[in-house]
């Protein structure tokens, strides 16, 4: 009976092993692959290109190690080009501002145009009572007002 746990731990550690290089590997390629085409080089996309997890990454310190470097070699962003692309999303959201603020005022209008017929047609057409009935806002007849 020990022999045969012996034996089913030694293929779960042998498993392991196996699974621990594979990973290493696809970490490996997806390392060769980001420097190749230029990035990108942050742990996320590396670790999505080699199916392992971003914490692997980070505590495995030769691949952390390389990442940062290869993270060190990508130039920052010119400022003007960010301000390029700020003031265009700021042009458009302006844009989409003044068009919103012009359906708005159109709406208004139609549904006070709206709201003045709805309030013709009520004046015009009497609404048919029943006997015994009275409209909202009137005293049943020989009622008297409280104060």
């Amino acid at each position: 009976m020990q022999s045969d746990e012996w034996a089913q731990q030694g293929d779960v550690i042998e498993q392991a092993r196996h699974r621990a290089e594979v990973v290493r590997q696809n970490v490996e390629r997806a390392l060769r692959l980001a420097e190749a085409e230029g990035g990108p080089f942050d742990f996320l996309s590396v670790a999505i290109a080699a199916h392992c997890s971003v914490a692997y990454l980070r505590q495995h310190r030769e691949f952390a190690g390389r990442i940062r470097a290869l993270q060190a070699t990508v130039p920052p962003e010119p400022d003007d080009r960010r301000d390029a692309a700020l003031r265009t999303r700021l042009a458009r959201a302006e844009h989409r501002a003044v068009a919103l603020a012009a359906r708005v005022e159109r709406l208004e209008a139609e549904n006070a145009r709206l709201r003045d017929r709805l309030a013709l047609t009520r004046r015009a057409a009497p609404v048919p009572l029943g006997a015994g009935a009275r409209r909202p806002g009137t005293a049943a007849p020989g009622a008297t007002k409280r104060p």
